[in-house]
């Protein structure tokens, strides 16, 4: 996600335990009781032996939370349910199910909507129709190969960056910080922007305003410190708070924006 502060990622461990995903409780949220019958007669078909089916984000939720190696198929057909939100709010639970492997089933594809999955969390996203073999191959690779997964302020779920074509471990922005291409102030500033425009694209402008703030931030210092790093840690949590508040009204959301610009003002004046 272009909008994720993660110069310094918090966490990052391997969630695959080999488990054959046929093998595990798969949950099925869809508020539509055909699609949601096609869905489970697809998984069916493919060779899944336990299937639980949900219409809604919080009883998904609760069935992973008590569930033995879940995994959780959520259908994105119209706006009774929003499965960026849901999953968004799965990766916020405590304990194991937040770790819980994703599969959004959509009939969206713009490519906002796909980044609007990938920044909620989802593991993969599959176009309808899905036959059989497409979600074989989607659930093998999520569950057999699983990215790392991160927290940060703002993010819980599998690492959305793109490792180099060689394979190498390390991700370009590190190299090229540890090339010395570049120095972590002109990757936060770099990334500043990144916020701006993505967020203009998605029609955000509250979330871009807190790209501006931290891209005037940024300009005013000469290098990252702890107080830099705090700031910028600051303006993750902000970004993360608006994302929960997707929804709200704009008076909640607007509080958020302008109590960090606060809060960052009176940083700046200690």
């Amino acid at each position: 996600m272009a909008a994720e502060l993660d110069i310094d990622v918090n966490d990052e461990t391997e969630t695959g335990d080999g488990m054959d995903w046929r093998q595990r409780a798969i949950i099925v949220c869809d508020p539509t009781p055909f699609s949601r019958r096609l869905t489970v007669d697809i998984l069916r078909f493919a060779g899944a032996e336990r299937i639980q089916t949900c219409s809604t984000p919080e009883s998904a939720i609760w069935f992973a939370e008590n569930a033995d190696n879940p995994l959780m198929v959520v259908d994105w057909r119209d706006e009774r349910l929003d499965a960026a939100h849901a999953i968004r709010k799965l990766r916020r639970t405590r304990g194991d199910a937040n770790r819980t492997p994703t599969m959004i089933l959509s009939t969206k594809h713009t490519l906002l909507d796909i980044e609007a999955a990938r920044d909620a969390g989802a593991d993969t996203l599959a176009l309808r129709p899905v036959s059989p073999r497409g979600v074989t191959e989607r659930l093998t690779e999520i569950t057999q190969r699983p990215r790392s997964f991160v927290k940060t302020a703002n993010y819980n779920g599998p690492d959305r960056r793109v490792r180099s074509a060689e394979g190498a471990g390390a991700f370009k922005r590190d190299r090229d910080v540890a090339d010395g291409k570049t120095t972590p102030l002109q990757a936060a500033r770099a990334q500043a922007q990144s916020i701006i425009f993505s967020m203009l694209r998605r029609g955000d402008e509250l979330s871009a305003r807190i790209g501006r703030s931290l891209e005037r931030f940024l300009a005013s210092v000469d290098a990252l410190g702890d107080r830099e790093r705090e700031i910028i840690q600051l303006h993750r949590a902000s970004l993360g708070r608006l994302a929960d508040l997707q929804g709200e009204s704009l008076e909640e959301r607007m509080e958020v924006v302008e109590g960090l610009e606060t809060l960052v003002r009176r940083r700046l004046r200690d």
